[in-house]
């Protein structure tokens, strides 16, 4: 029998940890998102990880170790405002990194626009009778906004046609970003921009949608 025997000494946590939610989003609308993991280290077996700042650990306390992985799906805690998601990485013989952080806003609210017109509700394509002016405002603060052609009243953003502005109409859509809540935006709409994006006489029904920071668009 052998007189001595080699005992390996590690006393080096693992290096280069860093974390991103949802591919480094500033904003997300639901509390489930994406959470990416990355170390410096090329060997990873028996590595674990700590997660907390979630719905299901909200203090490190609450956290337990679990297997490493460079990607999980996450739960935020409920509640609009800015998140902050923390995790610790350890090796198999417990040598942990100091914590990695990332954050993120959740913003589930959806902007209520409200309009005010149109000051006539017939119109044509004939100068001095092709004109329908409305304004608009939004209860929150948006980055874009488009006035659509929609089939129903209950329509989305995504199944409307944009009124153009080629014959004249005005302020049909706006992309400059930081318009303010209660900023009241004025609209024009001529009878052969209306007729382009909604062929044919007849009742057209005609919505506005905001889509604010987070990305939410309106809907009622």
């Amino acid at each position: 029998m052998a007189s001595y025997f080699n005992l390996t000494l590690d006393t080096t946590a693992p290096s280069g940890l860093s974390i991103t939610l949802n591919d480094s989003d500033i904003y997300t609308t639901t509390t489930a998102v994406t959470l990416a993991v990355s170390l410096s280290d090329e060997d990873t077996k028996g590595y674990q990880m700590k997660v907390w700042g979630t719905a299901d650990a909200a203090e490190e306390t609450n956290a337990a170790w679990e297997t490493y992985r460079e990607s999980s799906s996450i739960t935020l805690p409920a509640g609009d405002g800015l998140k902050t998601v923390y995790v610790k990485v350890r090796d198999a013989v417990g040598n942990e990194t100091t914590a990695a952080s990332d954050t993120i806003t959740l913003d589930t609210s959806v902007p209520t626009v409200s309009v005010t017109g149109p000051d006539k509700s017939v119109i044509s394509e004939v100068e001095g009778f092709n004109t329908a002016i409305i304004n608009f405002m939004s209860d929150v603060a948006f980055e874009e906004y488009k006035v659509c052609v929609v089939a129903s009243s209950s329509a989305t953003q995504a199944d409307g046609t944009v009124i153009p502005t080629t014959a004249g109409s005005t302020n049909t859509s706006g992309s400059e970003g930081n318009y303010e809540a209660d900023t009241n935006i004025q609209v024009t709409i001529k009878g052969t921009d209306l007729e382009t994006a909604s062929s044919g006489d007849g009742v057209k029904i005609v919505k506005v949608f905001v889509r604010n920071a987070a990305g939410t668009w309106s809907v009622a």
